[in-house]
């Protein structure tokens, strides 16, 4: 019983991880994330979520984070998860 419940939440969490910045080239990053299957997420909070850790990954190499673009997509029930992405640079403060 355990383990069906472990794999289970495996399976939810494994749901809602993002893919971590991805490079695209020299301090360009991407991140994408879909929200847990069966979860009414808005893809705005989705969107919101990455932003978040976009600035995280780029404030610890003491960089600001520079938006290039977004996107995001709302749940439709029986046939996607919400979504999001965003294409981001790491540049020094000025």
């Amino acid at each position: 019983m355990k383990k069906a419940i472990w794999a289970g939440l495996g399976i939810v969490l494994a749901g809602c991880a993002s893919s971590g910045p991805i490079p695209t080239g020299k301090d360009t990053y991407m991140i994408t994330k879909q929200s847990a299957g069966g979860l009414a997420v808005p893809g705005s909070k989705v969107k919101a979520q990455i932003l978040v850790e976009a600035n995280e990954f780029c404030a610890k190499s003491g960089k600001t984070m520079e938006l290039l673009n977004a996107s995001a997509k709302n749940a439709i029930p029986f046939a996607r998860t919400s979504s999001a992405e965003i294409s981001f640079k790491c540049v020094a403060p000025q």
